[in-house]
């Protein structure tokens, strides 16, 4: 009787225990955070200037590149007679490079270069840069970067 007895008390404290944890864990533990997501910085030194092989457009980063950098360049083409002045440009993807294809080289580091050929007479031609670190982590669109060509 008394063993009886022991197992019955010890049978109960294991089942106070686990009405207890099962207790303690119901409940809100609170509203759910999103992950921090990082900004990056937007170019603001985006430039362009017409050479013999095409438009040459350069610009430095506003921080320090991450490994597997991206570097989106967008343009927008504008015809003299069919463009609308005073409304919004449309840019549409150019071309998407890896941070190293787009590097000057070694005697001006941190300057990125891109040469766009595609280009003819007689138009203008807007130019914005993204740099991303992911695919869904990407800086805001660069000043724009406007050349006549004539």
């Amino acid at each position: 009787m008394k063993k009886h007895l022991e197992i019955s008390a010890v049978l109960l404290v294991v089942l106070a225990c686990l009405l207890s944890v099962m207790i303690i864990s119901c409940g809100k533990k609170g509203d759910p955070v999103p992950r921090q997501q990082i900004k990056l910085q937007m170019i603001k030194n985006l430039r362009g200037e017409i050479t013999k092989e095409g438009v040459l457009l350069s610009w430095t980063l506003p921080e320090k590149a991450k490994s597997n950098m991206m570097v989106k360049i967008l343009r927008s083409v504008a015809i003299p007679g069919e463009d609308c002045p005073g409304c919004p440009q449309k840019f549409v993807l150019l071309t998407e490079k890896d941070e190293a294809s787009l590097q000057s080289g070694m005697k001006e580091p941190g300057l990125y270069r891109y040469l766009d050929r595609d280009i003819d007479t007689g138009r203008t031609y807007g130019y914005r840069v993204v740099w991303c670190i992911s695919k869904g982590t990407c800086s805001p669109e660069s000043n724009t970067a406007e050349i006549k060509i004539k």
